[in-house]
């Protein structure tokens, strides 16, 4: 799901649960988002995963909480929250008497007898003949209270009793579809909660309801009764919760997850609450969304897990097996404001999460804008680091935080051993490169591959190389585009190109196939 603010992020997936010290399967996804978004992050494709049972089918272990609505002695429609979770549970809903009319929207009139039989005159009410044979519906002009046999371009509405009239012979195989305003007292006002926001349904039906629930951000409608389904439901008393939502959070599949975002669109990937231990499919899947197939240039971001004492985490972090110049490990932990407290209470989360913050101040800016020194807004750390502590961290390959006129990042370096691809500026800089050729090479797919059409194509990417210098993304730079005749037959194009990134006492070497 792509989000905007954390704002959005809450709505759709709910508030994040209290903080434990991560040993109670706390969920991770919207505390991450929150981490993300407060350093800097304008966009973020979420994905919410859980764990799957050892069955055939690996069946999602998370479940949706729902509620049965009452109609008489029938339950005809069910409210099941759009997504798995316990946040569902926090759902509320409510059933009163309305107090406004209530807009019935596209209802297929069956015997020429709206549903609602008291009908109110409005510029909104809309009936229409919908031709059994396909094509497009038939607008009538509305005629209110009258005993004059309308003609076939017209129909007569009983507002008392909410009969229709059409023209003799109408409307035979064809359906009438009918939009219109009912009268309050044939309606109840529902009312879901979540929090302090609401979302407010006049309906006269659960039928009704459920078209309603279309637009709704939290639930969605489900048919338990057809037999009843337009029947007005019966009030409740106050507001009554959803239940039977489930997180599924212990042994959750992030991997299904990774495979999902594969093909997005996205720079920075963040393993929510995951640490070292998942390092390595965090990097085989950068690996592979980086690469000439799938052309996603992606950086992976994790970070340390939980330790009890200073010693352990040392232990831990120096420790960790990471070796990519496409992820960054992160450590130590933040301390910031656990909001599902209340009060909010300051609460100490491993570099997991300080990772989500990073990767949002990462995001943040510019392919030649080092990390280094740079300021996370965050209360203090988990564990905090002597100089000599600090150097080891960052020679043993770790993106370091400090305590220093706030809390900073010591380094801005990758996890890799590749000393070229040490800083992540350098990373960011040859991933900027190939997406900057690839998007000018676009343009010259379908042409012929001759001398004057690779001309061309080298005064494109030569022109977006330039800017690269003038915006002190490069240094310098040499190009080179060519093709062998048995390439020219194929449609390939070579390029290759030797960078010399800003930050960088190294050339990086980038020899690219484009067809």
């Amino acid at each position: 799901m792509i989000l905007a603010s954390f704002a959005e992020a809450r709505a759709r997936f709910g508030e994040y649960d209290l903080w434990q010290g991560g040993t109670a399967d706390e969920l991770t996804l919207t505390r991450a988002l929150e981490l993300a978004f407060q350093h800097g992050a304008t966009t973020a494709i979420a994905v919410r995963v859980s764990a799957k049972d050892n069955d055939e089918a690996r069946t999602v272990l998370a479940t949706r909480a729902e509620r049965v609505l009452v109609a008489g002695a029938a339950t005809p429609v069910k409210l099941v929250a759009k997504s798995p979770g316990t946040w569902g549970n926090d759902l509320e809903i409510r059933i009163e008497a309305a107090t406004e009319n209530a807009f019935v929207e596209d209802e297929d009139v069956q015997g020429l007898q709206l549903a609602v039989e008291k009908v109110i005159q409005s510029a909104r009410n809309r009936i229409r003949i919908r031709p059994a044979g396909g094509g497009s519906d038939r607008p009538l002009a509305i005629v209110y209270d009258t005993a004059v046999v309308p003609n076939p371009g017209q129909v007569v509405v009983d507002l008392a009793t909410g009969a229709l009239t059409l023209a003799p012979g109408l409307p035979g195989a064809d359906k009438v579809i009918a939009s219109y305003m009912a009268d309050s007292s044939k309606a109840v006002q529902v009312t879901i909660r979540l929090g302090e926001a609401k979302e407010v349904y006049p309906v006269v039906s659960g039928r009704d309801l459920i078209r309603d629930l279309a637009a709704s951000a939290w639930v969605e409608g489900a048919v338990e009764n057809n037999a009843h389904l337009d029947e007005l439901l019966d009030l409740t008393p106050s507001f009554d919760r959803l239940t039977g939502g489930s997180n599924g959070a212990a042994g959750a599949d992030y991997q299904t997850g990774l495979d999902l975002l594969e093909n997005q669109d996205a720079h920075i990937i963040v393993a929510a609450g995951q640490d070292e231990s998942f390092g390595d499919e965090l990097s085989a899947h950068c690996a592979i969304a980086s690469s000439d197939l799938v052309q996603r240039n992606r950086i992976g971001v994790i970070g340390c897990g939980p330790a009890a004492t200073k010693d352990a985490f040392l232990a831990r972090a120096l420790g960790h097996p990471l070796a990519s110049d496409r992820v960054l490990f992160v450590a130590p932990g933040i301390k910031t404001a656990d909001r599902a407290a209340s009060p909010p209470v300051d609460v100490a989360l491993p570099g997991s999460f300080a990772a989500a913050a990073v990767a949002g101040l990462l995001a943040s800016l510019p392919a030649h804008v080092s990390l280094t020194n740079k300021t996370l807004f965050v209360g203090g750390l988990e564990h905090e680091l002597s100089r000599a502590e600090l150097e080891q961290m960052v020679k043993a390959r770790v993106l370091a935080l400090e305590k220093r006129q706030g809390i900073r990042i010591v380094q801005g370096i990758t996890s890799s051993t590749n000393t070229a691809f040490h800083q992540i500026t350098t990373r960011r800089i040859v991933d900027f490169a190939s997406f900057g050729v690839r998007s000018a090479a676009n343009p010259f797919i379908g042409r012929l591959n001759n001398e004057r059409v690779r001309g061309a194509l080298r005064t494109a990417i030569n022109g977006f190389l330039t800017e690269m210098v003038q915006d002190e993304m490069l240094v310098s730079y040499e190009l080179g585009v060519s093709a062998t005749r048995d390439q020219e037959i194929r449609g390939i194009v070579q390029v290759t190109m030797t960078l010399r990134p800003v930050f960088s006492i190294d050339y990086i070497r980038v020899v690219m196939f484009l067809q």
